[in-house]
């Protein structure tokens, strides 16, 4: 692992308009695991010697947790309460840098859950849960 990988991720979350313009949300603690799963189909038929399966076409997006540092008043960390609230789908962009090349995820969240963790010998804190919604692109630089 390289010194550049102890840092080097940004989190940005896109405005919806039709050229989209994407804004770093601040102080990003926990960055989401990006993936997707294939159910199985189970294909056994009466010629088989075993059990047999293939993947579904689509992946099932994974559930992703994210947590940041909490700045009252920042309009993105509340942009993202409000997405919760409002039940609103949002394209977020992910970059990742080793300080030569960067790899930008482009991907789509759907929002299930808030909270905020405060706490006396801590940073307070703001948490979500969301569920990847299609394909995770990627585009490496």
């Amino acid at each position: 692992m390289t010194v550049a990988f102890t840092g080097g991720i940004t989190l940005k979350r896109g405005d919806g308009g039709g050229t989209e313009i994407f804004t770093v949300v601040p102080e990003l603690l926990i960055a989401p695991v990006l993936g997707g799963t294939k159910n199985t189909i189970e294909v056994t038929n009466y010629d088989s010697t075993d059990k047999e399966y293939i993947a579904e076409q689509f992946a099932e997006g994974k559930e992703v947790d994210l947590s940041w540092n909490l700045i009252l008043g920042d309009a993105e960390q509340q942009g993202v309460i409000d997405d919760i609230n409002n039940g609103d789908n949002r394209n977020y962009e992910m970059i990742i840098t080793d300080g030569t090349n960067i790899l930008t995820s482009s991907f789509t969240l759907t929002p299930l859950e808030w909270g905020r963790e405060t706490s006396l010998t801590e940073q307070h804190k703001l948490s979500a849960r969301f569920k990847i919604s299609g394909a995770v692109v990627d585009v490496l630089t």
